[in-house]
């Protein structure tokens, strides 16, 4: 008797365990989905949710359904190790040297020999002659770069390195680039099922934009990708000779050199001034001649008006004297 009573609970209590180790399973499974989705970017999260709801049928399924949620979820890509970040780097040097051509030129030889070239070279002859080069290097390159071209200043005035990272820049445009192509893909199943001319020259259309959308895209990476992997480097040369008095700088050949060069121009100007005034001079007498032509005309039309309509008698102009009385014949 006592032996078929514990029958009947030992197999209750199996059945108990085996539902309660089914619902923690499940319960497992769907916080893991959650979270690595969360730790996906939003195009990514629904092309995966679209791709779990295709191959699981909404959620069920067993083992199959279980190895392909693995599959969908596992991204290789993912920026979580520091090999894959996507990190842009830029650099500026303000150096103080000797010779500003030699030392473009040594800087040019360091940058080719690292693999990069001089995209921008500026060279300006004023008082000091001064420079501006814009060198395009390898980003793992950059700071060996920076060591050589400091060693050919005798001082720096300012250096910096600006870093950006655009990581969640280029996993957005990588999801959407993915996306795009599944589009396209799809559209390509659907051209060809067409039945009609009118279902393949809308299926066309489509695919037409996905496809602008798409080589939209891959420019956007490539330009992202050749700024991770080439860096700016903005170098601005500056040479000087002064002569520190008291304390003060003070520079009178650069201040001579300054004012021969406005001397010099000023003469270029008045030359100009004078070779125009010549050469202009028949337009500037036509001119002169017209407007004293329209001045003399005006008068006379304006004397015309006055004597045929203006008073007759008495009248005078305020400035001019009253005339004298003449006397008459056979007046006493």
């Amino acid at each position: 008797m006592i032996t078929s009573i514990s029958k009947p609970r030992s197999i209750t209590f199996r059945r108990a365990s085996v539902a309660l180790s089914v619902a923690l399973l499940l319960l497992s499974t769907s916080c893991a989905k959650k979270v690595a989705l969360r730790s996906l970017s939003r195009p990514q999260a629904m092309a995966t949710e679209r791709f779990i709801e295709r191959e699981l049928g909404g959620g069920g399924g067993g083992s199959v359904g279980k190895l392909d949620l693995t599959a969908a979820l596992a991204d290789p890509g993912q920026p979580d190790a520091p090999d894959t970040r996507k990190i842009i780097r830029n650099g500026s040097l303000d150096l103080l040297v000797n010779d500003v051509g030699q030392s473009i030129d040594k800087i040019g030889s360091i940058v080719n020999g690292v693999g990069g070239f001089v995209e921008k070279s500026t060279q300006i002859n004023g008082g000091s002659h001064s420079a501006s080069v814009t060198a395009r290097i390898p980003a793992a390159r950059l700071d060996q770069v920076i060591i050589q071209i400091k060693g050919l200043a005798t001082n720096v005035d300012r250096e910096s390195v600006e870093v950006r990272d655009v990581t969640r820049e280029y996993i957005d445009l990588d999801a959407r680039l993915r996306n795009a192509q599944a589009e396209e893909a799809q559209y390509l199943q659907i051209l060809k099922g067409a039945a009609t001319i009118k279902d393949t020259l809308d299926v066309t259309e489509k695919l037409s934009d996905v496809r602008g959308r798409i080589e939209q895209l891959q420019g956007e990476m490539k330009f992202l990708t050749a700024q991770v992997d080439m860096s700016t480097l903005e170098i601005s040369l500056r040479s000087e000779a002064d002569t520190a008095v008291a304390g003060i700088h003070w520079r009178p050949l650069r201040q001579a050199k300054i004012a021969a060069s406005e001397m010099v121009s000023g003469l270029g100007d008045w030359a100009d001034s004078v070779v125009a005034f010549f050469i202009n001079l028949p337009l500037i007498a036509v001119w002169f001649l017209s407007v004293v032509a329209l001045i003399i005309v005006a008068l006379r039309v304006l004397r015309f008006l006055w004597q045929r309509f203006g008073p007759k008698r008495g009248w005078r102009l305020p400035w001019k004297r009253p005339a004298p009385l003449v006397p008459t014949p056979g007046q006493g």
